[in-house]
Order: C-alpha cells, then structure tokens, then sequence
C-alpha cells in the first residue's frame, strides 16, 4: 500500500472534534501502525525503504517526506529489479528514480527542510547524493547492471544521514546504523569480499546486543533466531559458502531485524500491546 493511500485511510479514525495538535498526533500513531502492520506482511527489501517510512511517521503528510518517501520507494523498486536480473532493460525503473530524485533536488537540493534546518551538511549530503544518482544512471544505461545494484546498496546504507539533524533519538540511531550495516553486508557478500562481510557480521552481532535490552524480553525469539542467523553467517563466510546460500540467511536476518525493530516501536507508542 502507498503511503498516500495510508494517510487517507488513516483520516477516517480520526476524530474530527480533537484538536488540531491532538489529530495530528492521532494520526501519526495511525499511519505508524498500520506501516508497522504492512511491514510485518512483507519481505524485506533490496534497499530498507522501511525504514523512512518509519522515521518519517512522526511528520508523515510534510512535504519533505512524502518527496523522500517517493525516492526511497523508486530508488527499492531499481534495486530490486536490478538484483532479479530478469530483464535486459531498466529504463522504466530508472526513469521514476531519475524523477523523483529530481522533485527531491528542486525542493531540496541546497536549502534543508525545515526539520533538518541546523544541519550545516546538508547541501554536501545532497551534492553527494546527485552524484551517485549520476553514477547509476550511467552504469544502467552501460548495462552494468551488477554494479549499478552495488551503488544503489551503497546509496541506501546513506539514506540515515538525510535525518541527523532531525532530533531523532538513541533508538533510531541505532536503527539507522543496524540498516546500514546490513546493507553494507549485503553488498560485502556480493562483491565477494569475505574480509569485510565477515567484519560487517561482526557490527551487526554488536547492534543486535543494543537491540536485545529495547526488546524487554518481550520477544525472546526474534532476538534468538537473529543471533542464530549471525552465527550461521560468520561461519558460512569463514568457509566461503556460495552466494546464493550467504544471500538468503542475510535476507532472512534483514526481515528479523525489521521485525525486531517494528516490535519495539509497538513497545513504546502502545505499551500495553502484547504480541
């Protein structure tokens, strides 16, 4: 479901009689349930587009993140279909990367949201961005396919630093590094480099020991299973399994954390909600 789609739905539960400040809060509550409802329905993605749609919730009908949302949103549907290989042209997905990036840059590409408008790297985050946006267009029109998919994982391990100076919490910066890091592995296994594969399984042993305390013992067995799943991969990569072996269980860890993450933001907006 599109989050306009999302939004709208979400007005119908909201009382008309409330304030302005307290719908907007309703709402937001909302729209993040019924986010953390879908993303528990679906596989995880190349790029984690799950997660802007999260740290965006909490201002979810602003301009600025309805722009990125759209971006993040064609940017996972390259990838995607980049990494299927199924196909000799892209220039469909491309295409709706090349125009939503586009919005994004005439709105944003010099002067910061009003959310983000203390970050005085914004305008090099985005110059940054433009050029590997330049970089995949290129390598797709080259078809370069492979290393096309390898930039867009790149990209997407950068997305977080769009949100530094939003104020956002502890726990989201934690969400925010766990994401990266596993898109960094990703694209570690896909390159074939075991070094920094096996160095990534070890980042992400670390954030998982940061995720397990927000989890409050709720949900023993997401934690477990993610452990468990780090363990196989650290021993896979140290005996240089194939790719499409390694690929899975890091797939498969990927949807583990979304859920671990989801579960804990359930935690905190609704803590009488139990599992």
């Amino acid at each position: 479901m599109h989050i306009t789609h999302l939004y709208k739905s979400a007005l119908i539960f909201v009382k008309p009689e409330a304030s302005a400040s307290r719908q907007h809060s309703m709402l937001a509550y909302i729209i993040i349930a019924l986010c953390l409802a879908i993303i528990f329905a679906l596989p995880a993605p190349a790029c984690d587009d799950t997660l802007v749609m999260l740290l965006t919730a909490q201002n979810p009908g602003s301009e600025f993140s309805r722009v990125i949302r759209n971006f993040t949103t064609d940017l996972t549907a390259l990838g995607l279909a980049l990494k299927a290989m199924e196909k000799t042209d892209y220039e469909g997905e491309l295409t709706k990367v090349m125009e939503s990036w586009l919005e994004f840059s005439k709105k944003y590409m010099t002067s910061p949201p009003p959310e983000a408008r203390n970050d005085l790297r914004w305008a090099a985050k985005t110059s940054e961005t433009a050029r590997s946006i330049g970089e995949i267009r290129k390598l797709v029109n080259e078809k370069r396919f492979t290393d096309a998919h390898d930039r867009i994982l790149e990209l997407n391990s950068k997305i977080g630093m769009f949100f530094e100076a939003f104020g956002v919490s502890d726990e989201k910066q934690l969400f925010i590094a766990t994401s990266a890091n596993l898109t960094s592995l990703e694209r570690a296994l896909l390159n074939n480099d075991h070094a920094a594969a096996a160095s990534m399984t070890r980042e992400i042993a670390g954030n998982l020991e940061s995720f397990r305390p927000l989890l409050k013992g709720d949900d023993s067995t997401g934690s477990d299973e993610a452990g468990k799943l780090i363990e196989e991969l650290a021993a896979a990569i140290d005996a240089e399994a194939n790719l499409p072996a390694l690929d899975s269980k890091q797939q498969r860890l990927k949807i583990v954390f979304e859920e671990m993450r989801s579960r804990i933001l359930l935690q905190e907006w609704f803590p009488g909600l139990k599992n």
